[in-house]
């Protein structure tokens, strides 16, 4: 069995790579659904490569839902993004939380051992946003799932960042904003701000083992935040 630690960097190809840099402004919601993506030529242009290339990082993209094509119109924004990549039946609220800090837990633990200077500065800037959210007196909601996603990124395996992107859209649309308002009258929001913090400082230290169990405590604190019934060990 190959341990974490044996784990390199995949080298991706030019298509991949082209792929992953599109698809990061799709999962933050920088580009919406429905929002025309730049022409082939501004693509090729920005990122210094053909225009074969570009076509076929624009064609892994829809092939997993992430965008349409038209004719004569160009690429966009799928109306769903992701919605073609994995597919998930309509499962418990807990069953959903569970899936999603198993792959968390994963991503947490590669970010602690691929992670770049610059990943971390991205977690740590998200953890910024999302405290200046919620002094403001949000929930820091949109924050929080930047935080989360900017997490898998450092990780570096794109595969694995589309599917938590993915399993945590569903988590989120399962945890009802009810029970988020609540946490703003339980006062509750500085525990997530805490385990954030728990989260990076493992992923600085560059401890896998500590990363992983940082964001499993995470999740299954935020069973309990939720009143979400706690899976059975087995």
């Amino acid at each position: 069995m190959t341990a974490l630690s044996d784990l390199s960097r995949p080298v991706p190809s030019r298509a991949d790579s082209l792929a992953e840099a599109l698809l990061q402004p799709i999962l933050s919601g920088a580009w919406r659904p429905h929002d025309r993506l730049p022409s082939e030529h501004d693509l090729a242009e920005r990122h210094g490569v053909s225009r074969a290339v570009v076509r076929e990082a624009i064609a892994r993209l829809k092939s997993e839902g992430y965008v349409e094509t038209r004719q004569g119109k160009g690429a966009f924004v799928a109306a769903a993004p992701g919605a073609n990549a994995f597919r998930l039946s309509a499962e418990q609220d807990a069953d959903l939380l569970e899936l999603r800090a198993l792959i968390e837990a994963d991503c947490a633990a590669l970010a602690a051992i691929r992670h770049t200077d610059t990943d971390l500065a991205a977690l740590r800037a998200a953890q910024r946003a999302m405290r200046k959210a919620i002094a403001a007196g949000g929930l820091g909601l949109a924050e929080d799932i930047h935080f989360h996603d900017t997490l898998a990124a450092a990780a570096h395996n794109p595969a694995l960042r589309r599917f938590a992107a993915f399993v945590g859209r569903h988590a989120r649309e399962a945890m009802q904003m009810a029970r988020l308002s609540r946490l703003r009258y339980e006062d509750r929001l500085h525990e997530i701000e805490a385990e954030h913090d728990a989260i990076v400082a493992a992923i600085a230290a560059r401890d896998a083992q500590a990363a992983r169990a940082a964001v499993l405590r995470h999740i299954d604190n935020g069973l309990q935040r939720h009143g979400l019934p706690r899976p059975a060990s087995g």
